[in-house]
């Protein structure tokens, strides 16, 4: 196979380099530029969950590999990029520098293998270089390197770029063992994120330019069927396990011609953001009512260049093949099925812009001195852009402040007051959460994140108001009502607050949490001489988790403090038959 494209060798000196020597070189080019994300924290949002939760934070471990495997319930089925984490877990421990180190190394060897397929295709040495930066430090790149949570995004690239290059390697030279490569690097890149479902249809656009298969498109899919059947049974576990995870539930009311009307804005704004990579942010909310004037423009574009892109085929195959790539690899996150609550993502971009990098190797643009210093002077441009935008990952308050600076959203104001909450800071969080509640009156969860701090500063009417209306929003949601029960109990409604914990467990509470509470607050009350008001308490506490030592402890306590010495008896004895003997009861049983 021989690319139509034009070869320029480059120096001597350097196409002596072995085309493997000058790919690391390249990738150490890229390296060097993102090592700043090593100062980075790990981020309040979904970094816990991929680092702090277990199995992943105990290492490499036969339960954790067990989980990689068989786990669709938290967001995806991409079992390499759990067991990358557990990896990081033994390698670092809990240091956020090893997993960004990861992440970032695996984002230069990407670049590196893009340039072993672009000089694959006959692209010249620095042509092939430069498109390769091109891609690989334009800022819309950082979120997928620099947010460990992420690390999916540059694992799957990893693979996706290896099953291209390996598939052009099969395509010179078919045989078995390379017909193997390139399906089982296909099926890494799809346990790696569900986003290389694109990668069947960009072999075909490969197909059509620049390997000029004449084959017929029947036989050409053929070929393709176990990486189809992978890509159909992946495409399925990822809307179960987002339909499970709730992950396709935040913006459920949005119906579907809304969400056609926004795809092609989104489109746009994605093509926007490549050429002009400024005001970028980590989350973009979600217009609900999109214009129709942006709407028909967006669309009126988009069909300009497909036209475009079509009518100059002959002369240009590369044009139409890098535009087809682009919009067949944005198609899983233009909302039509959404996940999420984010209109568009940079991360999203990863695998689309690849395609713009072949495209650019293949016009080779830098054919004269002009050119050459325009791209030099936009590769500068792009790398300190890249080092803003790293700067804005460094830490949760600075990432989420400057997303509130680009683009002011409910959204994030209510991850910055929750995150605040857990610092301890509830004076910073509450303006916080009345700023988002302005945004989105209707939110739940803001309503209860703000019932919590108004609980803990002891302003109970306001906090039981704000619970209620959190529950009149969201009467099935398991925090609401764990909430709307503690208040309650601070409000000395026992019973009240027994009927909603009740409600809690009923919706999926653990019960043993909800058990201590309940004991501990009914010793409380207990201790106030009022040993009557806290035997219900204590009670429920028992029935919700029967191995609870200290309530059992608890109950035989309150009822010797009613002078019913039978029943007190008995209950030592229910204790004693149900958890066996324990040093919390001897002083009872003298």
């Amino acid at each position: 196979m021989r690319a139509a494209v034009d070869r320029k060798t480059g120096s001597a000196a350097s196409s002596r380099l072995p085309p493997a020597l000058q790919a690391a070189c390249l990738a150490l080019f890229v390296l060097l530029p993102t090592l700043p994300a090593l100062q980075n924290s790990f981020i309040n949002l979904d970094d816990s969950l991929y680092v702090g939760s277990r199995p992943m934070a105990d290492g490499l471990t036969p339960a954790g590999v067990a989980f990689a495997f068989t786990s669709v319930t938290r967001l995806y089925w991409h079992p390499l990029t759990w067991l990358s984490h557990e990896l990081d877990a033994e390698l670092y421990g809990m240091n956020s520098a090893g997993p960004h180190f990861t992440s970032l190394l695996l984002h230069a060897l990407s670049a590196g293998l893009l340039f072993l397929v672009l000089r694959r295709l006959a692209a010249g040495l620095w042509t092939a270089a430069v498109a390769v930066l091109l891609w690989a430090l334009h800022p819309l790149r950082v979120e997928s390197f620099a947010w460990v949570a992420e690390r999916k995004d540059v694992l799957c690239a990893l693979f996706f770029i290896a099953t291209i290059l390996a598939y052009l390697r099969a395509a010179d030279c078919p045989s078995p063992a390379r017909y193997l490569a390139w399906n089982g690097l296909g099926a890494l890149a799809l346990m790696s994120k569900p986003a290389a479902v694109s990668l069947v249809p960009v072999l075909l656009l490969l197909d059509y330019w620049p390997l000029r298969r004449t084959a017929g498109i029947p036989r050409l899919i053929k070929e393709k069927l176990p990486l189809l059947a992978m890509t159909a049974a992946v495409m399925f576990l990822t809307v179960y396990g987002q339909q499970r995870s709730g992950s396709t539930s935040h913006l459920a009311g949005v119906p579907f011609w809304i969400r056609l009307e926004n795809a092609p804005i989104f489109l746009v704004r994605y093509l926007g953001k490549v050429l002009w990579p400024v005001n970028l942010a980590c989350f973009y909310p979600y217009d609900k009512h999109p214009a129709a004037l942006s709407v028909a423009g967006s669309a009126l574009l988009l069909s300009a260049i497909t036209f475009l892109a079509f009518r100059q085929r002959k002369r240009w195959p590369w044009l139409l093949v890098a535009w087809l790539w682009f919009l067949v690899a944005l198609l899983p996150n233009i909302g039509l099925l959404q996940a999420g609550r984010q209109s568009i993502a940079d991360r999203f971009t990863h695998l689309a812009m690849i395609g713009i990098a072949v495209a650019v190797a293949a016009a080779n643009p830098f054919r004269n001195r002009t050119a050459a210093v325009s791209a030099c002077a936009a590769l500068v441009v792009l790398t300190c852009l890249t080092w803003r935008q790293i700067g804005y990952w460094h830490d949760s308050y600075r990432l989420f402040e400057h997303a509130i600076s680009v683009e002011d959203n409910d959204y994030m104001r209510g991850v910055l007051a929750v995150t605040l909450i857990q610092d301890h800071r509830d004076a910073e969080a509450e303006p916080q959460l009345l700023a988002a509640l302005r945004l989105a009156p209707d939110s739940a969860e803001h309503h209860n994140n703000l019932a919590n701090i108004l609980l803990r500063t002891d302003r109970l009417d306001r906090a039981a108001a704000e619970a209620r209306t959190a529950q009149r929003l969201a009467p099935d949601d398991i925090s609401v009502a764990e909430t709307m029960a503690v208040i309650l109990l601070h409000q000395a409604d026992y019973r009240g607050a027994i009927a909603e914990f009740d409600h809690a467990v009923r919706l999926g509470a653990p019960s043993a949490p909800v058990a201590t509470e309940l004991s501990d607050m009914g010793a409380s009350v207990a201790s106030r001489g009022r040993a009557r008001e806290a035997e219900p308490l204590i009670r429920k506490a028992v029935e919700l988790n029967p191995l609870l030592v200290q309530a059992r402890r608890n109950l035989v306590l309150v009822l010797d403090d009613q002078h019913r010495p039978d029943e007190a008896r008995a209950a030592l004895a229910a204790a004693i038959q149900a958890t066996g003997r324990q040093p919390q009861y001897e002083d009872l049983e003298r």
